[in-house]
């Protein structure tokens, strides 16, 4: 849906004493925004008492998500005289789209669309990623961390192009989604020149490239997939290094960012990466430490979640992950370092804190996946099955939790993830739930006073090397013979990931 709107000599021009204000009121349209807005205020020498003209113009492109891709705001100034004010004050109002509170899209995108700016080639070499992300949020996690190694350490990269990285909602619309739509790039950015900048594809400046966009739609809405691929000549191998071509790409072959942060981790555990890999090392830990954070929707919805979970008096809030669906019981690698059942669990928990030491508990798991075992087995005319038994047992206990709390019912049992990012009432992100809420859950972990995981698992053990690398030392592994003490004061290395 395109429109353009023309508006000339629309304004109010108020002149005091000392100041010149105009307001300028933005309706979001109830969730959606232009996903380009250009604001000319062209102001022309203010004579006596009031502006001679003012001009304002709208162009309004493609409409996408929550808020407007970029926002440019332009203020031409010439001089003011005698009898006009001294300053200029623009307010662009924004309609609240949603329950999240401290997030202020149009702000966000303004700054988005100046922090993808891309340097000169001159300054900044700047590649485009050729491969697709796979399979779990975690183990994207650490292909994008490989993918970003591989851009610097091997090409030789400064800036990556925007649309080149998608992650995909694998277990939700099994779609792709940008990465500036999932993580705080105008954060990372301010990495830079420690980290490879994101920044966007321009045209005249990566000639090699063509915009190829694919709509969707959202409750009925048109939104924006705003794809770039390479457009060169037939015969012409973007691969060959002896060709020209803007801007040159990476990731050639298959899993080259999952072998290099496989790399990275084994020789991390073997106590040789600040010897050998010593600037992976220190752009891994820049990561981990805070450079990658969520989009600052969905970071409000974490920074929310947390403060409530936390109590009034700031009692924190515990995380356990139960990775106890069908998937994992099936699976036979690490069987011994496996527990089983929901209730096993928790009494090690009991155990370790006879006293509740938080406010709230956080289960996370995939609910999905076991109300569907449960469902297939509801239909069973042949009996359960073992994992079918051990799967119903699990959720009943889940939901017995969630009911009845825990600590005999002191401490209040709740489940976040997907559920609270469709609450928030943003369509964009309510359709992308699934990747949006293990990234919510994956934050809320790293957050949380205690977190309780499995070492069978990457996403427990992710978030235990990202609380390590940030000081926060209560994490625990759940085994068979009890609670182990993954992060102890005497351990200087972050547990390496085995099954």
């Amino acid at each position: 849906m395109k429109a353009f709107i023309k508006a000339t000599a629309l304004a109010c021009v108020i002149i005091a004493y000392n100041n010149f204000y105009l307001a300028f009121r933005l309706d979001t349209n109830s969730d959606e925004a232009a996903e380009s807005i250009i604001i000319e205020l062209e102001k022309e020498e203010i004579k006596d008492e009031a502006a001679e003209s003012i001009i304002i113009e709208l162009e309004k492109e493609e409409i996408k998500d929550e808020a407007a891709e970029s926002i440019i705001i332009e203020l031409e100034k010439e001089e003011i005289k005698d009898e006009a004010a001294e300053s200029i004050i623009i307010e662009l109002e924004k309609e609240e789209t949603n329950s999240v509170e401290s997030y202020d899209s149009v702000l966000y995108e303004r700054q988005l669309h100046e922090a993808l700016t891309p340097l000169p080639e001159s300054q900044s070499k700047t590649g485009f990623y050729t491969k697709q992300f796979m399979a779990g949020l975690c183990n994207q996690y650490g292909r994008f961390v490989g993918t970003i190694l591989l851009a610097r350490t091997t090409n030789g990269f400064d800036q990556i192009i925007n649309e080149s990285i998608n992650w995909k909602d694998t277990y939700g619309t099994d779609t792709t989604i940008h990465t500036s739509k999932l993580w705080d790039l105008v954060h990372w950015n301010s990495f830079y020149p420690m980290l490879p900048r994101f920044v966007r594809y321009e045209k005249e400046t990566h000639k090699d490239l063509i915009s190829a966009p694919s709509s969707f739609k959202i409750d009925g809405k048109n939104y924006t997939h705003p794809t770039v691929k390479y457009n060169v000549s037939e015969g012409h191998n973007i691969w060959n290094s002896s060709l020209s071509i803007s801007p040159p790409p990476f990731g050639q072959f298959p899993n080259q960012g999952e072998n290099q942060y496989r790399q990275l981790t084994t020789s991390i555990n073997n106590v040789r990466a600040k010897y050998d890999l010593k600037l992976s090392l220190k752009m891994y830990e820049t990561i981990l430490k805070g450079a990658l954070r969520p989009h600052p929707f969905l970071q409000a919805i974490v920074d929310q979640t947390a403060s409530k979970f936390g109590g009034l008096n700031d009692e924190g809030y515990m995380v356990i992950h139960m990775r106890v669906e069908p998937d994992m019981n099936k699976q036979r690698n690490c069987g011994d370092k496996k527990v089983w059942y929901v209730d096993n669990i928790t009494d090690m928990v009991y155990k370790q804190y006879p006293k509740p030491p938080v406010q709230t508990v956080l289960l996370v798991f995939a609910r999905a996946l076991i109300e569907a075992m449960e469902i297939d087995a509801k239909k069973s005319e042949r009996g359960l099955s073992h994992h079918q038994k051990v799967n119903r047992h699990n959720l009943n206990e889940i939901n017995d939790l969630l009911d009845n709390g825990m600590w005999g019912g002191k401490v209040k049992v709740v489940e976040a993830g997907s559920a609270i990012v469709e609450e928030a009432g943003n369509p964009f992100y309510k359709y992308y739930s699934n990747i949006a809420g293990g990234i919510v859950n994956f934050f809320l972990a790293i957050q949380s006073k205690i977190l309780v995981g499995t070492e069978v698992s990457t996403w427990s053990t992710l978030s235990i090397n990202t609380r390590f690398y940030r000081g926060i030392k209560e994490n625990y592994f759940y085994r068979p013979e009890g609670l182990h003490w993954v992060t102890p004061p005497n351990v200087t290395k972050p547990h390496k990931f085995v099954c």
